[in-house]
């Protein structure tokens, strides 16, 4: 009988979790949850009803993709768009093409009252759920004011490995004082 072993150097070249159970639940969750995506597309609602990026195999591609149609309807290079948020019902984005409310997100490092950046508390969770962000992409310089904003990265997990886009969210102070603290926004939570 011929055994087949695994060199140690080849862990942790692949994207997701190591062991195989973990990885086919993964993959059986998404697939599932991909069903929607499609139902939500047929239907007209994918860039009107809120969307868990977490759901998806590669957001950054949805992102992307959603980049592209932004260019398209504002018939502008693809070149010339910048991604803004908002906090609140997308109404805020109003003069977007392709607005798309993301949901599920979790922050570490401070927490949000729904517009701005909070101190943590002693006793508060390594990462607590925060309300909707509407995000667009929209032509340079419309995307307002920028003061007092800190470009928060958003990673697929808690693991921090893989960042997928950063998103802006409102801070009391210098946004530099909330870059020291590590803020991050999570997709999904490990």
């Amino acid at each position: 009988k011929a055994v087949v072993s695994t060199q140690s150097g080849h862990y942790g070249r692949g994207e997701g979790p190591v062991a195989p159970i973990h990885w086919l639940r993964s993959l059986v969750s998404k697939t599932l949850a991909l069903g929607g995506w499609v139902e939500r597309c047929q239907a007209g609602t994918l860039l009107t009803s809120p969307a868990d990026l977490s759901e998806l195999f590669n957001p950054a591609v949805f992102l992307n993709a959603l980049r592209q149609e932004s260019a398209r309807r504002l018939n502008l290079p693809i070149n010339s768009l910048e991604f803004v948020s908002h906090w609140g019902p997308s109404s805020g984005l109003s003069k977007a093409k392709c607005p798309v409310t993301i949901e599920g997100l979790t922050i570490e490092g401070a927490l949000f009252d729904g517009h701005k950046l909070v101190e943590c508390a002693r006793d508060s969770p390594s990462n607590s759920p925060i309300s909707n962000c509407s995000v667009a992409w929209v032509p340079a310089g419309q995307g307002g004011n920028k003061d007092n904003q800190l470009e928060t990265p958003v990673y697929y997990n808690s693991l921090r490995e893989q960042q997928v886009t950063s998103i802006r969210i409102p801070c009391p102070g210098s946004p530099a004082l909330w870059k020291l603290k590590s803020v991050a926004l999570i997709l999904k939570n490990q």
